[in-house]
């Protein structure tokens, strides 16, 4: 099930009369194609969420045990340490919690905890090579799919997207920071 939200009550009725009282550039100067946008950002973000499930169900994770296990493999690959704090952070739900977490997923084989080479007080999360690869076919498969949908896209429109999708990221990771 996935929430839902009508975006219609965000489209401005009149916006000449906007124009006309010199009011502009606000959030009630929305119109249908910035409806059409945000619905549309919505869907997607509904169905990557359904997806997200689907494969965390294939796996025998939660929503939450996925979305850590590919933060956790994304910063490994990119050669970052990962210490529970980090996973805390990104999934922003408390220490209690991620150590939860932390716990199905090493008791799943997925992750392993091993003393950090730099700071021996601390310990790194390190990705166990089944969950790189219990994941990596499903995330791969995933990745093709949805570069075959961006190939489309003509190069004026992709930069679009990117800079939209860019922007839009930057403005959810300030909520609540």
């Amino acid at each position: 099930m996935t929430d839902s939200f009508d975006y219609s009550d965000l489209v401005r009725e009149d916006a000449a009369e906007a124009s006309a009282t010199g009011h502009a550039g606000g959030a009630d100067d929305r119109t249908a194609d910035d409806t059409n946008v945000l619905e549309a950002l919505h869907m997607f973000r509904a169905a990557e969420a359904a997806m997200r499930r689907r494969t965390g169900s294939a796996m025998g994770l939660g929503e939450n045990d996925l979305l850590a296990l590919r933060f956790i493999l994304n910063q490994r690959a990119a050669g970052h340490p990962i210490a529970s704090k980090d996973v805390t952070r990104y999934l922003g739900i408390s220490s209690a919690s991620t150590t939860v977490l932390l716990r199905r997923l090493e008791a799943g084989g997925f992750i392993e905890r091993r003393e950090n080479s730099s700071d021996r007080r601390s310990s790194e999360i390190v990705p166990t090579p089944a969950a790189e690869g219990d994941t990596g076919p499903m995330l791969a498969m995933a990745q093709n799919h949805m570069a075959a949908a961006t190939q489309t896209l003509s190069a004026e429109e992709a930069r679009t997207v990117a800079q939209f999708l860019t922007m839009m990221r930057a403005t959810v990771d300030q909520i609540g920071a």
